[in-house]
């Protein structure tokens, strides 16, 4: 925390740990969650309750989910159906507080998968019937257990994502698919299922045929000599394309936050003082905002004319660089 009193722009540090510890949160990966609330405590004896209250509804979020999951898990074995081989598990967020995105893809979702996930959707409604759930597929995941490889009697399980998932599944019912039969029977999009099936090529479960990764003549092979010296592989690695699409949508979502909190300072300040010269408005406006960011003299011109435009405030009377609030 001593470093964290030298960060000027406060409000870029809370969106990239907003995110960070999104993922951590989700994935599971928290060394401790009493270290992580520790830290949220520091952040709100620093910057206030405001900085720091989608953080701490983000852990409620995992323990009012982990409730419904374990209410769900019940049914399921009252009915019966927790014999089954597949593990099922949902976490199910507030989207006001979570900078999750929805996906960038669809995804038909596999037959080895749709039965539970129609159950759990069915279940959720029956809780909540005016809400809706949007799945963020690209942060699901799931293992699976091989039982074809060659070179292995007890064979390797694969940790893969969710699209990751749907490609291999298919090749329960042949062993060789087109880029276009991959991409019509998925439903993932090109730009999504290229970097999911080059992660699998890369870690030669699949091989390529009849051209590079992604050429229209491409094949994609189950490679049934896999070896590994690890029984569990990780498949499910960073996207180097997404991670910097991520960043860059995180930036954006910061410059559109500054313009509203810049907007919402120079109407309280001109409530407040009903007439100012621009000079001292500008001045007061970057006091206000200076505990999260030190906002540009330009980006506050900027503001100003939009407030203009939406008649929040007007020029004075032959005097351009005065301006008064209006009722």
């Amino acid at each position: 925390m001593t470093v964290f009193k030298y960060v000027e722009d406060k409000d870029v540090f809370q969106k990239f740990y907003s995110k960070h510890l999104a993922k951590r949160l989700v994935n599971g990966t928290s060394s401790s969650d009493d270290g992580e609330l520790l830290m949220l405590t520091k952040l709100k004896d620093a910057c206030g309750h405001e900085y720091t209250s989608k953080l701490q509804r983000m852990f409620t979020d995992m323990g009012v989910s982990k409730d419904l999951d374990d209410a769900f898990k019940e049914q399921m074995r009252r009915n019966h159906e927790s014999e089954e081989s597949l593990d099922f598990g949902a976490l199910v967020l507030n989207t006001a507080s979570w900078p999750f995105q929805p996906p960038k893809s669809g995804l038909n979702i596999p037959d080895d998968l749709l039965k539970k996930y129609e159950r759990f959707q069915r279940f959720y409604q029956s809780k909540h019937s005016g809400r809706k759930l949007t799945w963020l597929f690209q942060f699901c995941k799931g293992e699976l257990k091989t039982n074809y490889t060659r070179g292995s009697k007890t064979g390797y399980t694969f940790q893969v994502s969710t699209y990751q998932m749907a490609v291999l599944l298919l090749y329960n019912t042949a062993t060789l698919y087109t880029l276009d039969e991959l991409l019509g029977t998925t439903g993932v999009v090109k730009d999504v299922l290229l970097p999911t099936v080059g992660l699998l090529v890369k870690a030669k479960i699949l091989l390529v045929q009849g051209g590079a990764l992604g050429a229209p003549s491409s094949r994609y092979v189950l490679n049934e000599d896999f070896k590994s010296k690890k029984v569990r592989i990780n498949v499910n690695l960073p996207i180097k394309t997404e991670q910097k699409a991520e960043s860059d949508d995180t930036h954006r979502t910061i410059e559109e936050d500054r313009k509203l909190l810049i907007q919402a300072a120079i109407v309280r300040v001109m409530k407040t003082r009903k007439t100012l010269k621009h000079v001292t408005l500008v001045t007061e406006v970057i006091q206000q905002l200076q505990t999260r960011f030190k906002p540009q003299v330009s980006d506050i011109k900027k503001c100003i004319d939009i407030l203009l435009e939406k008649e929040f405030i007007e020029r004075a009377d032959n005097q351009k660089d005065v301006f008064n609030y209006l009722a």
